[in-house]
């Protein structure tokens, strides 16, 4: 699968950002570099790999403690807007 500079204006657009030319083809080689590594990893053999797994235990979990917190409205202070006590911003699930 390779990433077209179409992917790159439709990711832009719903992240809400701008690129120069330059940058989106920058993008899109990065972007393909990635999946090619992608796609290495996944036609390695791995069958006689041991797997490593370090859990933890409950044990090395450290207490909760309550501590002072901002209030909603020091929160939403600075928040470009807001609605109904809330953090308001743009729908990006189509």
């Amino acid at each position: 699968m390779k990433i077209t500079l179409n992917d790159v204006d439709y990711l832009a657009n719903l992240s809400a950002l701008e690129f120069t030319e330059d940058e989106k083809k920058q993008f899109l080689t990065d972007f393909n570099n990635i999946l090619e590594m992608v796609n290495k990893l996944q036609n390695q053999k791995t069958d006689n790999v041991e797997v490593y797994n370090k859990s933890h235990s409950l044990n090395d979990l450290r207490e909760d403690e309550i501590e002072q917190s901002f209030s909603q409205k020091e929160v939403l202070e600075n928040a470009p807007k807001q609605r109904r006590g809330c953090f308001n911003v743009p729908l990006i699930v189509e």
